[in-house]
């Protein structure tokens, strides 16, 4: 019996313990679930959230740096070792570089330099210090220090050991090959122009040294066998000298006005564009101008006249008494390439061809940018013949070839190649695939999907189609289709990793790229509907491999010039930018940076595809913004926010902030309790507004199946065309509780007949041709124009505005704001209209940023959530 008292006493005493400890385990847990109860976001909260960039990835991929950058400018500079995660931290640090994978320097505050060894982490520092460069070879770093008296170049090891200094330096450039520097020095004895060899004591060599001149400018050619720079007369400035300097001969010569086949009424320019040398430095192109331009007296008015070639405010940003002329230094020759007529030009990649062309050819005509009719140029022989009539100038610019040996350019949806020797056009994308796309449906001509560059040495061309990438040849004779993006709804584009892989500017067109398919090439990916994305590397020996690929927004890929490492940044709109790097394209990623991670204590939101079709059975997609904290058993309000298509959003990430160039902001939004939709909107000819309409409410019907929003509290916003598009809207439907209108158009009449005020061309093409997408003009369609027009049905407005615009708006007058303002003002309509003071088309200053943010949020507080008055109130400095 006493041992069954005892063993029931243990039982219970057992069982009171474990009581005790569960007991114990739930308060704490409660605890612990109250302490990680996530909480709502503020506006006071915006402030701990920062931007993540990328910068740069160490030889070897070892170290990796990037920034965390806040709206209070408090950044901060990180770099990180990515296999053991060792860090350093710089705080207002700014535009880092490294030296192999040993060496770090960057700018701790203005005009000091810190260099640090990575593997000791001592520091080194540098006052005064404007900038610096680590040599492409590493074995150097060259700062450019600047005091009170004079600019000094300082050439120092990587590990900052300071080897040679320059005093009183005016100006220097590297040469291509980075072997030689080209410096420019003023002392007591003149102005002097040496060359500074990057060997062991640095030796120099002296080109030319004068006491009545000053030397600047200095430009190389390709090959770094050549230098040329300019001297200004310091007795007459109007007096200017161009020399040329060739290195294996040591010898130098010069150039200048009173040459006899020089233009008498012309002198040498020294403005920018800079003198250009042929890559085998025996060409010296220049820039010359007259010697007292004419000055136009101003006149009792302004003479406007319908035959005039340009618009008069177009003529007056127009004052071209600049040209181009080349000078041969060996033999002295010079001509002059451009004049009245033909006066823009560019060069083909050797520089031994010209294109001239005739800007005013076709004159007056009302695109955007007109076409015109090109000459080709030899310029050893002076044999001019045409090259094409009647062709976009600035719409599709002509390209140049590296190697020199064609130009290419876009013309009836197809990519044609001129061949340069054998002075031919040739179709090379004729009956192969589709390279063009017509985003404005009453386009004239079809828009490319874009041509990206050459392979080494001309052989074949690089273009993109909707999806992929092709190589074809220049004579069109073989294309093959690098990536299989059609078959799998995927768009593959390059990830430009070097400068040599980007077009170069060449005078009035371009220079295209150089890609060496030998060597890898990057290419960024995304699924057609924008849900995944990610980067692939193309080898020519194993074709296609994937780095990354998955639901998030991939981007910013960068590779290490040695190995095989990258970095990337991985978001979605519920999880912020985090750095990942990978050692290999196999290898499993590894978290280097994860930005806001104060996010977690936050209720936050989400994202979600939709789709829909409009009324003619299109099937559109958008997206859907959750509210933070979402609950399934609430209602809640939604904004609708348009502009065109905006699906391709649905992975961004947006930081809260009260700071918003035009006052929106999807975060803040779906904080205080909104739902957002991006609805993708498509168009037919001549009805721009009621496509928008149209799209807009289907959109809108398709959200209020998918989630619980309340039906009669639904707001809409739009800036600019999306402006517009709202302004249409409200004209044309009660479905909305209230609205914001940004720089919106409101009379198709009067802005057709509009100048703009940055570009001074007229306002046609706008509609005729691109956004407004009426095809016509207004005097072919007067009524299609009044149909569009939202002031002239501002009798049907029931939606309380809220409309904004600066006062110095250049792209849309902030007279369409006034005079919408003004006929719901007559009609007794509710609208409040802000105009802010010297701000354009977006708000520039902080202060009208927030006061624009602050004022849209409290509108859509009070006609969605009826949450009191939309008191609207002044800015507070």
């Amino acid at each position: 019996m006493r041992n069954k008292k005892r063993y029931t006493l243990m039982v219970i005493y057992r069982y009171c313990c474990r009581m005790i400890v569960l007991l114990l385990f739930l308060v704490s847990n409660l605890s612990i679930g109250q302490t990680n109860e996530k909480k709502p976001l503020t506006a006071a909260d915006y402030q701990l959230w920062g931007k993540l960039v990328s910068q740069q990835l160490s030889d070897k991929g070892q170290w990796v740096s990037y920034s965390v950058n806040y709206e209070s400018h408090q950044d901060t500079l990180f770099v990180r070792n990515t296999r053991n995660l060792k860090t350093h931290i710089f705080p207002k640090g700014k535009n880092g570089k490294f030296s192999k994978d040993d060496f770090f320097a960057y700018f701790p505050a203005a005009n000091t330099l810190e260099l640090v060894d990575l593997k000791t982490s001592q520091l080194t520092k540098f006052d005064n210090v404007t900038d610096f460069l680590f040599t492409t070879d590493n074995h150097y770093l060259i700062l450019s220090i600047r005091d009170e008296k004079q600019q000094k170049i300082v050439i120092c090891k990587n590990n900052g050991q300071v080897l040679k200094s320059f005093d009183s330096v005016l100006s220097y450039a590297w040469s291509t090959d980075q072997t030689m520097l080209g410096i420019i020095t003023k002392s007591a004895k003149g102005s002097v122009a040496e060359l500074v060899f990057m060997q062991e004591q640095f030796p120099q060599s002296k080109m030319a040294q004068r006491l009545e001149e000053n030397f600047e400018k200095i430009a190389w050619s390709k090959n770094s066998k050549a230098v040329s720079f300019y001297s200004v007369s310091l007795a007459n400035p109007l007096k200017t000298t161009l020399y040329h300097y060739s290195i294996a001969l040591k010898k130098l010569v010069s150039f200048n006005s009173s040459h006899v086949t020089f233009p008498k009424a012309m002198q040498l320019s020294t403005d920018l564009p800079p003198v250009v040398l042929s890559d085998d430095g025996e060409r010296v192109f220049m820039k010359i101008c007259k010697n007292d331009p004419a000055v136009t007296a101003t006149d009792t008015a302004m003479v406007w006249k319908t035959t005039d070639r340009l618009l008069y405010p177009e003529r007056k940003q127009i004052t071209n008494t600049s040209f181009y002329g080349l000078w041969w230094p060996k033999s002295n020759r010079y001509i002059q390439i451009t004049d009245t007529i033909l006066s823009t030009m560019m060069l083909n990649g050797n520089k031994k061809v010209a294109l001239l062309f005739d800007d005013g050819a076709y004159h007056p005509q009302f695109k955007d940018n007109g076409d015109v009719t090109s000459w080709i140029l030899n310029l050893d022989t002076g044999k001019k013949q045409l090259f094409l009539k009647k062709h976009p100038s600035l719409d599709y610019p002509i390209l140049a070839s590296p190697g020199g040996g064609y130009f290419s350019y876009f013309k009836d949806g197809n990519w044609w190649v001129y061949n340069i020797a054998q002075a031919k056009h040739i179709n090379i994308t004729q009956n192969r695939s589709v390279f063009s796309e017509h985003p404005y449906v009453v386009q004239e001509d079809a828009e490319p999907f874009g041509l990206v560059g050459w392979s080494a040495n001309d052989e074949s061309l690089l273009v993109y189609d909707q999806f992929d990438l092709w190589k074809i040849t220049p004579d069109g004779s073989k294309a093959i289709r690098l990536t299989s993006g059609k078959e799998n709804n995927l768009v593959y584009r390059i990830a430009l990793q070097e400068q040599a892989q980007r077009s170069a500017y060449n005078y009035s067109g371009l220079t295209s790229a150089c890609f060496n398919l030998d060597e890898k090439l990057f290419l960024q990916v995304h699924s057609t509907d924008f849900r995944a994305s990610g980067y692939s590397l193309w080898q020519r020996n194993t074709g296609l491999q994937s780095i990354a690929f998955e639901e998030k927004q991939i981007s910013y890929l960068i590779s290490s010039k040695k190995g095989n490492a990258y970095v990337y940044c991985e978001e979605t709109f519920e999880h912020s930018p985090a750095l990942v790097f990978k050692s290999d394209a196999r290898a499993r990623p590894t978290l280097v940076h994860q930005s806001n991670s104060q996010q977690q204590k936050y209720l936050w939101s989400t994202a979600k595809n939709i789709a829909y079709t409009n009324s003619s059975g299109i099937p559109l997609q958008g997206v859907l913004f959750y509210p933070a904290g979402y609950d399934p058993q609430k209602k809640y309000p939604m904004v609708v926010h348009i502009y065109e298509k905006q699906s391709q959003e649905l992975h961004w990430y947006v930081n809260p902030s009260l700071h918003n160039r035009v006052g929106f902001n999807v975060r803040n939004l779906t904080a205080q309790g909104y739902f957002v939709l991006y609805p993708d909107i498509v168009y037919q000819e001549g009805q721009p507004g009621q496509s928008a309409l149209d799209c807009v409410l289907a959109a809108t019907d398709a959200a209020l199946l998918k989630a619980s929003i309340s039906s009669d509290h639904i707001g809409l916003i739009g800036h600019s065309f999306g402006g517009y598009e709202t302004n249409f809207i409200i004209t044309h439907s009660n479905r909305f509780a209230g609205a914001v209108s940004g720089a919106g158009i409101s009379d198709f009449t009067s802005f057709y007949l509009h100048i703009n005020g940055a570009t001074g061309k007229a306002n046609y093409f706008r509609f005729e041709l691109q956004q407004f997408r009426m095809g016509t003009s207004l005097f072919q369609n007067k009524q299609g124009y009044f149909d569009n027009s939202p002031v002239l049905d501002a009798a049907n407005v029931t939606t309380p505005l809220l409309s904004w615009s600066g006062d110095t708006d250049p792209q849309i007058h902030y007279l369409q704001t006034v005079h919408f303002y003004m006929a719901l003002r007559r009609l007794q309509k509710p609208c409040t209209m802000l105009l802010y003071p010297n701000e354009g088309h977006a708000l520039a200053e902080r202060m009208n940023q927030q006061h624009l943010t602050q004022q849209i949020e409290r509108w859509f507080d009070t006609y969605l959530k009826k949450e009191g008055l939309a008191d609207i109130k002044l800015p507070i400095n």
